[in-house]
């Protein structure tokens, strides 16, 4: 498999894993109190948005000449490095 390839297939599992992270956050925020729960739905549909984004650049990538890939790869990857730590916040505050 070439390097691209990798990337996109580990690309596309860390994406499902964000699923699943989603899906922790909304029972997390169903058993919130009404205001936490409120915040809580709004941090999940920032992180919803930056997967949709992160979404359509794997869509590019794919399509992207081998020439050219690597420029998207360094913004996927500044965009899953905002989401890790803007949800590691999260949970830290909902978990508790």
């Amino acid at each position: 498999m070439s390097v691209k390839k990798d990337y996109i297939h580990k690309l596309e599992i860390e994406l499902s894993e964000w699923d699943s992270k989603l899906n922790e956050l909304n029972m997390l925020a169903d058993k919130a109190n009404p205001e936490d729960k409120a915040e809580c739905i709004e941090h999940i549909e920032h992180l919803k948005a930056k997967q949709t984004h992160v979404r359509k650049k794997l869509e590019e990538l794919k399509q992207a000449h081998e020439s050219m890939w690597e420029g998207l790869r360094d913004g996927i990857d500044s965009i899953f490095d905002d989401m890790l730590s803007y949800s590691e916040g999260i949970f830290s505050k909902f978990k508790d």
